[in-house]
Parts: C-alpha cells; sequence; structure tokens
C-alpha cells in the first residue's frame, strides 16, 4: 500500500519498494494532491498485478546512457547529438554518474552548477585554447539537455518531479555578434569583386548570398547549381554541408544524409556530408536580386573553365555553388576562417574584426530587410528560415523600435504638424488716408476714441485722464 503525506503546500507519496534486506522506503515528493493521488492509485495498482518496477537503484549515468538511447538516437540531428553526448560525458557522469537518480533534488542541481562554475575543471576543446573556468553558457547546455532527461524520466517514472525546472542558473547574456552597416558590407563587395582571383571571387559570391538570401553558413556550402533558377531567379533551400561523427551517422535516421563526401585523408574521425535542414520552417525558396543572379552566372563561367584546366582527375564536380577551386566543399568554418582574411586585407578602421563573423551577414540581411520591408515579419521570417515570427522579433528587436521611433516622427510631420500651434492673426488690410479720412468722419465716437490714444501717447503724465477726454471734445467742436 501506499500513502499520502501532506509535507508545506505539496503531498509525497511513500510506499515501500524491495525485499528482506533490501526492502526501503520510497519517496516521490513535490506533488499536488490530485497528482499525489493518481501516484499512489497508479502504484498499487501495478504493485496488484505484479508489474511494479523498483527504479530506486538505478543511478544517474544508467538513466543518461537509457535516454540517449531511447531518445536522442531518434530525436537529435548529429551536431545536436555530439554536443549534448560531449556535455554529459565531460561534466555530468565523472561527477553525478554513481548518484541515485532518485536522489537528485533542486538543491543538488542548485550545488552541481556551484560547483561547475567555482571548482571544475574545464574539458579540453581541441585546437582553442583551455580555458580556466567553465562558462555560464557551458552550464545553460548543460542544464537544457538534463532538464529535458530528467523530464523524460518523469514521463517513464523514475522519477515523481523534475528537480532541474527550479533550479537557479546565472544570468547569461548570449555573446552580441556585430552586424556590418550596409556601407561597411559594400566595401566589403567591392574588395571582393575579384574576377581575376577565384578564392576571392568564391567569398564575393557566399558573402552575397548570405546577404541577399539571409542565408546561413552551411546552407551556403551546401546549396547547389541544380537548385538555382536563373529564369526565375529563385534559389530552392533544402539542404546543408555539415561534418559528422563516423559513428554517428548510422546510429542518426534522423538525420536524412543525402550525400557522403569522400574523405581525402584516410582515418579521419568524421566525414562530411550533405543534409537536410534541422527544421522544416529552414527549407523555403528565397527571390535572388538580378545583381547576385548574374555574380553566379559569372562564378558557374569560372567554375567550367577551372574544370577544363584541371581535368575530371583534378576538379571534383559536386554540383556546389559555392566551393573550393577544385571543386571541393566549403565548410562554415572555412567560411569563417576566409571572411576574417578579408576583413584583415580591407583593413576598414570602422569595422571590428574580432567582432564579425560570417553568420553576421545574415544579421546584417535581416535588418535591411526589416527596412525596407516596414516591419513585415512574415516576409522576413519566410526568407530566413525561421519556425516563427517571435524569433525574429526577439533577435531584431531593437530594427523594430527604430522603425517605430521614425512612425512616430511621420505621424507627427504628416498628422500633427502645425495642428497643436495657435492659427496666426490675420493682419489688418492696409487703409490708405482718404479711406481713413471717410471712416472717421461717418463715426463720431471711433474718431473720439482715435483722438483720445494720440493725445494719451503725446501728453505729459501729471495731466489727467478728464482733462485729456474734455480737450478732445473741444477739438471735435472746432472740427465740426
Amino acid at each position: 500500500m501506499a500513502s499520502i503525506v501532506k509535507r508545506g503546500k505539496t503531498y509525497s507519496v511513500v510506499y515501500y519498494e524491495g525485499e528482506g534486506s533490501n526492502r526501503h522506503q520510497v519517496w516521490e515528493s513535490g506533488l499536488s494532491y490530485s497528482a499525489a493521488k493518481s501516484r499512489k492509485a497508479t502504484i498499487e495498482y501495478e504493485k496488484e498485478q505484479n508489474t511494479h518496477v523498483d527504479h530506486n537503484d538505478i543511478t544517474v549515468s544508467e538513466f543518461l546512457y537509457e535516454f540517449i538511447e531511447k531518445y536522442g538516437e531518434k530525436k537529435w540531428v548529429a551536431s545536436t547529438y555530439d554536443g549534448n553526448v560531449g556535455l554529459l560525458e565531460n561534466y555530468v557522469h565523472p561527477y553525478w554518474g554513481d548518484k541515485k537518480l532518485r536522489s537528485i533534488r533542486t538543491k543538488t542541481v542548485d550545488d552541481f552548477y556551484h560547483f561547475l562554475l567555482n571548482e571544475a575543471e574545464p574539458a579540453t576543446n581541441m585546437g582553442k585554447p583551455k580555458r580556466e573556468h567553465i562558462s555560464p553558457s557551458t552550464i545553460h547546455d548543460i542544464h537544457k539537455v538534463l532538464r529535458c532527461a530528467f523530464n523524460q524520466a518523469k514521463k517513464w517514472e523514475y522519477i515523481a518531479k523534475n528537480p532541474f525546472l527550479d533550479a537557479t542558473l546565472l544570468e547569461h547574456k548570449e555573446a552580441k555578434r556585430d552586424a556590418l552597416t550596409p556601407e561597411q558590407l559594400q566595401r566589403v563587395l567591392d574588395f571582393t569583386d575579384r574576377t581575376d582571383i577565384y578564392d576571392l571571387y568564391v567569398m564575393h559570391c557566399a558573402i552575397q548570398l548570405a546577404f541577399a538570401c539571409c542565408m546561413r553558413g552551411g546552407e551556403v556550402g551546401g546549396t547547389q547549381w541544380e537548385r538555382f533558377s536563373r529564369s526565375d531567379q529563385v534559389l530552392y533551400i533544402d539542404r546543408v554541408i555539415d561534418r559528422v561523427d563516423k559513428k554517428l551517422i548510422e546510429k542518426l535516421p534522423k538525420m536524412d544524409i543525402l550525400f557522403r563526401f569522400p574523405n581525402l585523408y584516410p582515418g579521419t574521425r568524421t566525414v562530411i556530408v550533405l543534409k537536410q535542414p534541422k527544421t522544416e520552417g529552414s527549407i523555403r525558396t528565397v527571390y535572388i536580386p538580378e545583381t547576385v543572379a548574374k555574380k553566379l552566372e559569372k562564378l558557374r563561367e569560372m567554375q567550367m573553365k577551372l574544370k577544363l584546366e584541371l581535368g575530371d582527375d583534378g576538379y571534383m564536380d559536386y554540383g556546389l555553388i559555392i566551393c573550393q577551386a577544385n571543386g571541393r566543399p566549403i565548410m562554415t568554418e572555412h567560411l569563417n576562417k576566409r571572411f576574417k582574411e578579408v576583413l584583415i586585407g580591407l583593413n576598414d578602421p570602422t569595422i571590428n574584426v574580432d567582432n564579425v563573423v560570417f553568420h553576421s551577414l545574415r544579421h546584417t540581411s535581416t535588418g535591411v530587410k526589416l527596412r525596407l520591408s516596414k516591419g513585415d515579419l512574415k516576409a522576413v521570417q519566410d526568407d530566413g528560415g525561421w519556425n516563427s515570427p517571435d524569433m525574429v522579433t526577439k533577435r531584431y528587436a531593437h530594427i523594430l523600435d527604430e522603425d517605430r521611433r521614425r512612425l512616430a516622427d511621420e505621424m507627427e510631420q504628416s498628422f500633427y504638424k502645425g495642428k497643436a500651434e495657435e492659427a496666426p492673426v490675420a493682419a489688418a488690410p492696409a487703409l490708405d488716408a482718404e479711406a481713413l479720412a471717410s471712416l472717421l468722419a461717418s463715426n463720431p465716437e471711433l474718431l473720439k476714441k482715435a483722438l483720445e490714444s494720440v493725445l494719451l501717447a503725446i501728453t505729459p503724465e501729471f495731466i489727467s485722464e478728464a482733462q485729456i477726454s474734455k480737450r478732445t471734445e473741444n477739438r471735435m467742436k472746432i472740427r465740426r
């Protein structure tokens, strides 16, 4: 039998598992009353049917290996799988592996993150300098995969509550990359527009595609000529270039590998592949400006010339638009490296080379398209391959704010300008001397007021207004 125990504002289901000396009490805590009642009924039914499984002894490592096999291999694409497995192997298994799964509480999680941030030694990152501490960014990535894993553990009824939902994370802000201004981008394009140097011109076209089509690095490298229609001026984006661990290819059916490029060096751990994008939203048709279409035509001519010069043995034609001089693919990391070299060669003092990557072109593209479309989120979303407009607004809210301010200014100019100001008093039409004399002669009272005003202006202060009035009457008698 199981029982329900109230603990503070939540409820726990308490029952026993095991036999003899292995018999132990199990507490499933942090439940609402209705959830506790449901869980109690489930446990009692499982025990009655002899189907209840004692999960109390399963370790964190045992569970995570099961989670990767039954969930990760079916849900994750190659890059996600590789990254998540690396995080678990480097940081979770060494410190938590032998802990019982059900012993993990929110406090346990907070202590673990504190340890990672202040005491744990970062894993060696190949090709990059060793860091002194594990970054908050890495801890956020660990949290993301463990929250997903423990949520699955709850669905599998290994645990009653996901301890990661209420865990305390350090505030983490993603590093913001600089986006080139349209003026800076134009100078980059002018610098790379060299049809006499293939390596420069292929980067020129890669930059054009990233900007005009709002493409990611993997999309630029994976685009093929057969997906480009010159007559319609459209580019169909439905494949990306990626590097995958050979061991993962057979494990990950979700990857949808379209083509494996042959390895030039035997014994390498990875293989370059052409595969479908991560999400359905990334598959899209993009309209290309005429200028960019002409640039691609010229690039194709240069590649055909290279193919003739090098022959079939020297030129490997995979139909890639952006490729090396021998036809081999250009990976995202190579685009980044070559883009840095271009910026260094340009030597533009207004560009911070250290804070600009090839992906920055996508940000420039989005900003320009948002402004040109006057904030048409749907059009920009479709061009960029985002799953929802929210992803655009989240990243480019500052651009939308600028447009909103400009809209307010336009309303001021077109609608409010001059409305709040008082209407100017119309100037009285000028009267000539003859007309004025006629007017005064026909209106004695007006003539009296006019004479009083003149006398008041030229008379010494000690003369009273009554005296002035009497003098005015005398002058009018004389006039009569």
